[in-house]
Formats: structure tokens, sequence, C-alpha cells
């Protein structure tokens, strides 16, 4: 009995698992019985049965049961005397504690090796790889840890022909390699009733199972074991890992898994489904980063990311154009300086310095290029809110074509106005007036009738007024001003007034002037601010066609108050929507049809009001309508006129 005893031990420490342990003792029994033997073993965790020797039946048998309760029982080819029974009795003891410590063994073992696969697999994680090379080394690793002859992984992935609601083989080794890129129905495979249901399965042979095909398997007619696991992440169920153990030949089934290989595996699949959602989050922060610098870089409007102290970090196209810059790399690390940018105000390291506070800062500034050319822009300089970063943000704005622009369109404008106006009154200032006002006075001065007279008198007024008519078209219509000039704002709303007065009363509209005192006094260019009032005054009357007040109403007025001179102009039109307000003074943006304005009037009237240091805003009306207000500084009583450089 002490060979067998040796030979248990023995077999113990060689042994890979307790089958293979428990055909140990089989063999081990066979021997000191000399006769065929069976046994058939219950564990915790797995069962078998196991023979030695030609066995066909048994005459006697033995058993023994522990105390967690654990189950041997021998079956003897032949009948067993008392000392027959008590040495294999004995042996069984034996066997079953050695069985125990087997198992323990190949648990901790397999402990370790799982614990060294997690942290290898969670240094793959960190380093964040490709979700690829992620799946195929996780796959390999834990092949090897459960002792499957191949794996895959499948995941919902549409595209490619794949149709919604199916499972895509993204990765298989081993002898499941063909495997890779099958489609598998969610409701019609075993993998896809894992990641339908969330659970878990552990199957002795995966061709059997209910819901299994042919057509799911490669090497189908040698598949056996396997078990399957669902991907869980934070958005649900995203596929699924599998692991199978394969027939090798036709006389020798493979061990099925048991339920202690189902607790690792599905312990690495959580691991593997982090990794997952960690690499898919990677690549969507990376595909993110892609997308905002690539718009970053296709925007026309100049950007320039910069250090607290005015170092530029990255400049993108645009901004690479109004720098004159050729490449990014010749600003890198640059100061704003050194590019050639300056302001007007503050120094530029001070208002860098005060954009701690989150305000931005807009402004005007001037980027002087390596050729020596100056470009004009508006600048916003603000931090990045919201993203923890010392960096700021430089969005310029070229102002420098669009300035030019809008002094040529300032004079179109013009030209169109005053053709439009002296459309209106060619009729009337077209006929001989001399004419008409000698034959008047010659009529008064030959008839001693009183009604005659004063019938003369009356067409001698029109006439005159008349002529007023022409001589405010031709103010409007002389060369531009190119020094500053006293401007009295009272004459130049009642030139306006004068013309459009007798023209809008046929259309039902009525201008009224409301102006103060003599006639407040601003110091401009004569045309542009004529040009603001013209403006106004026509999107007033515009306005005004489309309200209910009968006849409608466009209100003039001025007054003088504290050095500032404010021009309103009022009108009974249904007023500007709140949703548009924001955009009135946009270049080209227009509510009128696409023969009835350019877009170019409210903002040439804002850049011509800023230039005279002024404001321009927009209110509701007591008449119903808009209300639109100029503030001009009032003029000093002395005053140098210069060249005015835009």
């Amino acid at each position: 009995m002490s060979d067998s005893i040796a030979a248990l031990l023995a077999a113990a420490e060689r042994a890979e698992n307790v089958p293979a342990f428990w055909r140990a003792a089989a063999q081990a029994l066979e021997a000191e019985l000399r006769a065929p033997v069976r046994l058939t073993y219950r564990g915790l965790a797995e069962s078998g049965e196991v023979t030695a020797g030609a066995f066909t039946a048994g005459a006697a048998s033995v058993a023994i049961t522990d105390a967690d309760g654990r189950r041997v029982e021998a079956f003897a080819g032949r009948p067993l005397s008392e000392p027959d029974v008590s040495r294999v009795h004995g042996l069984l003891v034996n066997a079953n504690h050695l069985a125990v410590m087997v198992g323990k063994r190949i648990a901790l073992e397999r402990e370790r090796r799982l614990g060294t696969f997690i942290v290898e697999l969670s240094r793959w994680l960190f380093a964040a790889p490709e979700t690829e090379l992620l799946l195929r080394y996780t796959m390999q690793g834990v092949t090897s840890l459960i002792d499957a002859q191949g794996g895959y992984v499948a995941l919902r992935e549409a595209g490619g022909g794949v149709p919604p609601g199916a499972l895509t083989v993204v990765t298989s080794i081993g002898m499941a390699q063909d495997f890779e890129g099958h489609v598998l129905p969610l409701d019609k495979s075993t993998t896809g009733r894992v990641v339908r249901t969330g659970e878990a399965v552990m199957t002795s042979d995966a061709t059997t199972e209910p819901d299994a095909s042919e057509a799911d398997w490669t090497n189908a007619e040698r598949v056996r074991s396997a078990l399957i696991a669902p991907l869980h992440t934070s958005s649900g169920v995203i596929g699924a890992i599998g692991v199978i153990r394969f027939r090798e030949h036709a006389e020798k089934e493979p061990q099925p898994f048991t339920i202690t290989d189902l607790h690792y595996f599905t312990a690495v699949a959580a691991q593997i489904a982090g990794g997952l959602e960690l690499s898919q989050a990677v690549a969507a922060a990376r595909a993110a980063a892609n997308r905002a610098g690539a718009m970053v870089n296709a925007s026309p409007l100049p950007l320039a990311l910069v250090d607290p102290y005015g170092r530029v970090q990255q400049l993108n196209e645009a901004g690479r154009a109004v720098f004159g810059l050729a490449s990014e790399t010749s600003a890198g690390g640059k100061h704003l300086d050194g590019l050639g940018l300056s302001t007007s105000e503050l120094p530029l390291h001070a208002i860098l310095a005060g954009r701690k506070d989150g305000e931005p800062w807009n402004g005007r500034v001037v980027v002087t290029q390596p050729s020596g050319d100056r470009r004009l822009c508006d600048c916003t300089i603000t931090n990045l809110t919201g993203l923890g970063s010392p960096h700021l943000l430089v969005a310029l704005y070229d102002r420098t074509d669009e300035l030019r622009t809008q002094r040529e369109m300032i004079a179109r404008e013009k030209l169109a106005t005053v053709g439009e106006i002296a459309g209106g009154v060619a009729h009337e200032v077209n006929n001989p007036l001399a004419a008409i006002r000698m034959e008047a006075e010659l009529l008064g001065r030959g008839s001693s009738d009183p009604e005659v007279g004063a019938a003369a008198s009356t067409i001698v007024r029109e006439v005159d007024r008349a002529a007023r008519i022409v001589r405010s078209l031709l103010r409007l219509a002389r060369r531009a001003d190119s020094t500053p000039v006293r401007v009295n704002i009272n004459e130049l709303i009642r030139d306006v007034a004068e013309i459009r007065q007798r023209v809008l009363r046929a259309e039902n509209i009525e201008v009224v002037t409301a102006l103060e005192g003599e006639g407040p006094v601003v110091l401009g260019l004569g045309q542009e601010l004529q040009q603001v009032v013209i403006n106004l005054v026509t999107n007033a009357e515009h306005a005004a066609k489309g309200g209910t007040r009968t006849p409608a109403m466009v209100r003039v007025a001025s007054q003088e108050r504290g050095g500032w001179v404010r021009v309103t102009v009022d009108d009974s039109g249904p007023g500007v929507p709140a949703s548009i307000r924001h955009r009135i003074f946009d270049p080209f943006f227009t509510t009128k049809g696409p023969d009835e304005g350019s877009g170019l009037g409210l903002s040439i009237c804002q850049r011509v009001v800023a230039e005279v240091g002024g404001k321009i805003w927009l209110e509701d009306s007591d008449l119903g309508g808009a209300r639109f207000v100029v503030e001009l500084p009032a003029a000093p009583e002395r005053v140098e006129t210069g060249t005015v450089i835009a």
C-alpha cells in the first residue's frame, strides 16, 4: 500500500488538473488490487469518471464522503475481501485529500496567472493602444489562461454591408482565426443570445445549443466546449467574447469548462469591456480633437492661442495670412508684439493680464506684416472659460478691405439715393421754373385784381420752394469733404426733410421734424453725416409703410445735452423683431427684398458714427415702431482741422 501512496503523491505533484490526478489515482488503485477499476468523483467545482484497465462491470464498490460533501466511489472488477476494502478505503481517503490539495494548487496558480494577466492588461489600458491590438493581445492571454484553443470577440458594429442589429467578429485567434469577419445575427446565434440577455453561456458542446447553426462557427465539426461572456460597458452590452475548446482527435474529447473557468473568464471579460470603452473614448477624443483642430484651421477668422504673456502656441491658416507668415512654425513661441500686432489703447501686456477675470477685451489693433503692409483688425482676447487653461484665445477680424469697400459703397449708395430722390422730383424741378416765376410776377404787376395778385404770389412762392429743393439736392450731391467741418445737424435734417416731405405725402407718409434750438453743431465729414440721416430716414419710411397707422409717420428730432448731440429717427411701422436685433448692424443683413436694399445702410451708419466718436443704437418708439438713436460729441468752440484718416 505504501507504493500506492507514493504513486498518489507523485501524481498530485505533477498533475496539471484534477481529472489528471484522478486518472493517476485509478491506475494506482488498479495496481493495488490487480484488477480493472472505475472511479467516480464529485467535488465542489467539478466531477467526472475515470477507468484503469479493461473495466467492464464492477463486482464490488467502496465509497467515501468527506465533511464538505465531496464523494468518491471505486468499482473493482473482482470481489473484494475485507482487507481489500480496508486498503481501498484508505487509498480513497488519501486520494480525496490529495485531490483537494491539487485543486487548491491549481486554483492558486490560476489566480497568480490571472493576477499577472490583469496587471499586464491594465498596462495596456493605460497605454490606450488601438482597439485591434488591445483585443488581440487580451485574447491571446485569456485563451492561454483557461487552456482554450481558440477565441473571438464580436461587437455591435454596422457598416460595410453589416445589417443593423447584427454582430461582427472583429478579432479571432487560434483555431478560430478564420472566424474573423463573420456576421452573427442577434436573434439567431448563441453569441447574439449572450448580447441580448447580458448573461454568460457555458456549454460542453456549442454546436448543440438551441440557437446555434453551422454557420456560427468555423471548424464546426470540431467545436466542443465554449465560454461566451457579455461585454458590459456604461452604455450597455456592446458585444461578447468567446473561447472554445476543439476536439483534436476523433477519439479524444476536450475537457468541458468549469465554473471556476467561467468566473475567471467573466472577470477578464469585464476588464476587456473596460479597455474597449476606454479605447473607444480615447479614439473619440482624438477624433473630436482632430475635427476641432481642422475646424479651427479652416476657419476664415484668424485665431491664435497664446500663453498669458502673449507667446503664440498655435496659429491657424487665416492667422498666418493676416500676420503675413509662411508657416505656423515661424510663429511658434514668438510674442504677438514681435509678429507686428499693436494696440492704440492699453499696452498689450496689460490687456493680456486683465483677462484673468474672464471678461473678454474687444478693441481695434493694427498688424504690420513683414512686407510693411498694415492690416486694421477688430480684436477679441478672452480666456478659455471652463477648460482650466491659462492660455488665451486671440480672435482677429481683418477690417482693412471692408473699410476700403465701405468707403466706395458710401459713394455708390449716395449716388443711388440722389438718383432715387431726383427721379421723384424731376417732374417738378425740370419744368421751366424761371419762366413760370417771371410770368407770375408780370401777371401780378400787370393786374389790379386782388385775386390775380394773390394767385401770382402763390405761384412765385411755390416756385421758390421748388428752387429750395433743387438747392438741397445740390448740397447732398456735392463733392465729399476730406477735412472735418462744423456741421449744423438741424440744417442737415431740414435738407433731408425738405426733399422727402412732398414725395412721401403722395404715399400717405407724414415726415415730422422736432428740432431743438438754433442748431447743435458737431465736428465731422458733412457728406457722411448726411448719409447717416438719409439712411435712417429711408429705413424709417420703408418700415412705416408696413404699419397700421394712417397716415404713417416718420419723426426726426434733435437735442443737445451735456456736450452731446442726439438725433432720433422714429417710425410708426411694426418695429424690429427681437430675434434679429443683434444682427441689424451686420453688413449685408437686410429684411428688405432683393431689389429694395443692399443691407449696408445701417452698417455704414454705425461705422460713420463710430469714426467721429459717437454711438448708435435701437429702441422701441412711442409711435409703435422703431427708434434709432444717434449720439455725437458736440463740436468745440474752436477746432484745428486736419486730414481725417480712417
